[in-house]
């Protein structure tokens, strides 16, 4: 699996995932290929086939401060451990290219596999975020091994 720079030619997996209800649910709409910040998000891929995308985007939380972690993945390759594996590479990223000190999710309560993935890739709870939300944190000092 790895990440690939996100860009206009992924239009068609960009509206794929946002018809997508788990996608619409919990992300609401995706940014488009060429919006500003784009270039910290990538198109998940294993082999030549596009899983889902994934990256940074600022956080509205905390006064949009912080760097929130994105993935979206099809359906047809959630389940499988994929999406834990993409941030994973996402995390990676963040602390050695792009060099932030934390990432952030915020996680709808609702949202069980995305809590259990935050879990499993060492983010810490951190606090409740109003209405029916928790913010998860990984700080970049906290890199260790993942594998669960």
């Amino acid at each position: 699996m790895e990440l690939l720079p996100l860009d206009a030619s992924h239009d068609a997996l960009l509206q794929s995932l946002q018809v997508q209800e788990d996608v619409w649910e919990f992300l609401g709409p995706l940014p488009e290929p060429g919006a500003g910040g784009t270039d910290r998000l990538f198109v998940v891929v294993e082999g030549r086939v596009p899983l889902g995308i994934g990256g940074l985007v600022r956080s509205q939380a905390f006064d949009g401060k912080d760097f929130e972690v994105l993935c979206a993945m099809r359906s047809e390759a959630q389940r499988r451990g994929l999406a834990k594996r993409a941030c994973e590479l996402i995390l990676t990223w963040a602390f050695e290219t792009a060099k932030v000190e934390r990432v952030i999710a915020c996680i709808d309560d609702h949202n069980d596999g995305a809590r259990s993935i935050a879990t499993k890739i060492g983010m810490k709870e951190l606090c409740a975020l109003p209405p029916r939300r928790t913010v998860y944190v990984k700080y970049r000092d906290e890199r260790t091994s993942t594998r669960a």
